[in-house]
């Protein structure tokens, strides 16, 4: 369970002071300003649960995402991250098949308290507390660091030199064996290995925790075949064209690509062209 009094680089919060209930479940959207709200069932349910968020953009489409919410009972946090405005947060509970009702729906209006703020925070796919070791080799690797782009470089270096890919994982899932899997940063630290989600949630919660701007991208590669991958966009603000160990990977004035997966397997050099081609990458989601 993640608390909201114990985020590391969101500003002091307070205990929650805003929780819309409906039913056996809870929204809680104290902190919806900082980028983030929390959901739980206040009973143990064996039924399948969801958790749509529903952003209204001002040209009348919407930017919808789903995720999977616990049955036990514990607290979990879901990311704002579409822009200020108005939201409709959902809970879905499953009827039987493909059919599910929804036993709580609110509406919330967001404006951040602070440029990019749901990408300086913990949430379900991007998982940490101030007691987590992935947060402490973090601060670790960043202490000599005197800029952001020092430490972005410092922790970068370290994924793409120590986390290797795990394929057995990676087939575990594709075959179905693993289904809803969610990334443990401290376990991708312990095992030094992941898939390129892994990779992607460890570099993102260890720049959010030194409060460096960080996305979690998912989408398609231009791999043959054509793939789903996991990546991160970092922001630097009044930075330039930024090389680290050879490849372009960021404009500081603009979020920028960064692909620690591929780079730790960059064994011939071919894939320093791959991740820096635009085309070769094209965006879903992002966390």
């Amino acid at each position: 369970m993640i608390s909201a009094t114990l985020y590391v680089s969101a500003p002091k919060m307070a205990f929650a002071q805003d929780v819309r209930s409906a039913e056996t479940f809870e929204i809680d959207v104290t902190n919806k300003n900082d980028g983030y709200i929390r959901a739980r069932s206040k009973t143990e349910t064996s039924k399948k649960l969801k958790l749509r968020t529903r952003y209204a953009k001002p040209n009348g489409t919407n930017i919808e995402y789903t995720y999977d919410l616990n049955g036990g009972g514990a607290w979990e946090t879901y990311s704002l991250q579409s822009g200020n405005g108005e939201y409709t947060i959902l809970i879905l509970e499953n009827v039987d098949g493909s059919r599910y009702r929804t036993p709580i729906t609110i509406k919330i209006d967001v404006q951040y308290s602070r440029e990019n703020a749901p990408f300086l925070v913990p949430t379900q796919h991007v998982n940490f507390t101030p007691d987590s070791n992935t947060v402490k080799k973090a601060r670790e690797l960043s202490k000599n660091a005197g800029t952001d782009l020092g430490k972005v470089e410092s922790i970068y270096k370290y994924i793409v030199e120590t986390i290797k890919y795990d394929k057995d994982k990676a087939d575990k899932i594709s075959s179905g064996k693993i289904i809803g899997y969610m990334p443990t940063v401290d376990d991708t630290l312990d095992t030094s290995k992941g898939i390129c989600f892994d990779f992607s949630s460890f570099f993102a919660a260890m720049l959010r925790s030194q409060n460096i701007p960080t996305k979690l991208i998912m989408g398609y590669v231009a791999t043959s075949p054509q793939s789903y991958h996991a990546w991160n966009e970092v922001y630097i603000e009044n930075i330039g064209w930024i090389r680290i160990r050879s490849q372009v990977y960021f404009d500081g004035k603009d979020w920028g690509r960064m692909d620690s997966t591929f780079a730790s397997s960059n064994t011939t050099g071919k894939r320093t062209q791959f991740i820096s081609e635009d085309k070769n990458y094209m965006k879903d989601k992002e966390y």
